[in-house]
């Protein structure tokens, strides 16, 4: 790295910026983990529910619970954390900043969406999934569920998408 020769980088200046940094790299892997297990889970629930059998079906939708424990919520976590702690070690004002207001806001809308929407539509899916494999037939509640759970996933997709271009772009 370059310095420039009239600037002071003793160790204070260093740290500050490997802290900085390091918070960077997990509020990144924090958005990985969130969007990646949020796009990868639509593609597997929609591949098993095409297939029919009520075995896979059930199987994938208990995935998606796990992977959402596993990967969605931590990321979404790092996200908050380690958002909130990167901006309280910058120099800029909280507020004003239509990226950085419009970006929080849509995070936490998309939070709202899983805890009101999706995780609820998700636990029912799976009971239903469930009973389907123990009973052989899927019950017609678990294609209206699970358009919801599109409409609502889908949304909350797009909407982590768009503070991602926010947060990029700064616009």
């Amino acid at each position: 790295m370059e310095t420039d020769p009239g600037l002071d980088r003793g160790p204070r200046h260093a740290t500050g910026e490997t802290v900085y940094t390091t918070l960077e790299f997990l509020h990144v892997f924090g958005v990985v983990l969130f969007l990646g297990n949020a796009i990868v889970t639509a593609v597997w629930k929609v591949r098993a529910d095409r297939t029919g059998d009520v075995a896979t079906i059930a199987f994938a939708q208990r995935l998606v619970g796990a992977t959402d424990r596993v990967f969605t919520v931590p990321g979404a976590v790092l996200i908050a954390v380690t958002g909130y702690a990167m901006a309280l070690r910058r120099p800029f004002p909280l507020h004003g900043l239509p990226w950085l207001e419009y970006g929080q806001g849509l995070f936490w809308l998309t939070a709202l969406i899983y805890l009101i929407v999706l995780i609820p539509v998700q636990r029912r899916l799976i009971a239903v999934a469930d009973a389907a494999r123990r009973s052989g037939t899927l019950d017609p509640e678990f294609r209206r569920l699970s358009k919801r759970w599109a409409m609502w996933g889908g949304i909350a997709t797009l909407l982590p998408l768009v503070v991602l271009y926010l947060m990029v772009t700064k616009v």
